[in-house]
């Protein structure tokens, strides 16, 4: 079965599997679970299970007529309701090879209510020969009404175990590397994957150095240099991903400084490449975590609002300065 090549969810798998066997898939899929963990290839194996083995190559290849995959576009990472509108109208169109139409939407919960609204009547009714996989990180920001409509598959985090042996098998990290990535990838593959490829954020590294208000010219700056580096490289490209990677990193940084103050062992420090600085500035009085990842949401709410890089991180800093 193609799932066997995937990692991890042996629970969605074997429902998908039972599904398909006794041919009862529902029309309408919804896979839940936290980024990374696989749902987007599942979602891929299921349509072609569906579409039967002559169909793999092209839905590998991401060239197949009866599959459509809808992915989040603009700034603001959403779906926009002239791409949920030509769905619907290409739903209601028979298949053009296979036996039937798939289509997969990323991120669901990233659609605005008249889009889903737009979506609900043709889930409420779907062809015989559609069917339809919703992924979300979020089930509980998708429409009720969607959410009634749809047969829920919950999707989990990786294993230690099974992260580790992808990293040793299939990114070639020593076992030592492979115990650390997997450590700090929370059971995600993909951030695994990220981690094992990842290069130091310079940018940030400066950024955290800096003495405010003291180096405010340098501090200008950088942020606009970060500006330049996180935007996206067309207007129709979401910035979401490219802030989200950097919040990320920040969030990082303040978790570092904390397992080290509290004695954690080096080794697991995220940003391993800066850990003499980590350790000069874990000596200084911290902000507990909770609130410093509470400030940190406020930037991303602030970026969310187009407020400019410069005053959501002077912001966030005025707010955090107590541990300078």
């Amino acid at each position: 079965m193609p799932f066997s090549a995937l990692l991890g969810n042996d629970l969605a798998q074997e429902i998908l599997k039972r599904s398909i066997k006794h041919q009862t898939m529902p029309h309408v899929l919804l896979f839940a679970g936290p980024d990374g963990v696989g749902k987007g290839l599942f979602a891929l194996k299921t349509a072609e299970l569906l579409m039967g083995p002559p169909h793999a190559a092209k839905i590998i290849s991401g060239n197949h007529p009866d599959l459509h995959v809808l992915q989040t576009e603009g700034k603001a990472g959403m779906h926009p309701i002239e791409h949920v509108r030509s769905l619907i109208k290409e739903a209601g169109m028979p298949p053009f090879e296979a036996p039937v139409k798939v289509f997969i939407i990323h991120d669901a919960h990233q659609m605005l209510p008249s889009s889903s609204n737009a979506l609900l009547k043709t889930l409420e009714e779907p062809f015989p020969n559609t069917y339809f996989i919703l992924l979300t990180s979020q089930a509980e920001s998708i429409l009720p009404t969607i959410l009634s409509r749809s047969r829920k598959i919950p999707f989990f985090p990786l294993s230690h175990r099974e992260i580790e042996r992808f990293l040793i098998d299939q990114r070639k990290q020593e076992p030592h590397e492979a115990k650390r990535i997997a450590f700090l990838s929370h059971g995600s593959l993909s951030k695994a994957a990220d981690l094992s490829e990842r290069k130091p954020n310079t940018c940030l590294h400066r950024l955290m150095q800096l003495r405010l208000p003291q180096e405010y010219a340098q501090f200008l700056g950088l942020c606009d240099e970060l500006e330049k580096q996180l935007s996206p490289s067309s207007e129709e490209e979401s910035s979401v991903p490219l802030m989200d990677s950097f919040l990320e990193e920040l969030c990082a940084w303040y978790r570092d400084l904390h397992l080290l103050k509290t004695g954690g062992a080096p080794e697991y420090v995220y940003h391993l490449e800066a850990l003499p600085i980590l350790q000069e500035r874990a000596q200084q009085p911290l902000l507990p975590l909770e609130e410093i990842m509470s400030e940190i949401l406020h930037i991303r709410l602030a970026l969310q609002r187009h407020i400019k890089w410069r005053v959501a991180l002077e912001q966030f800093f005025s707010a955090v300065s107590r541990e300078r």
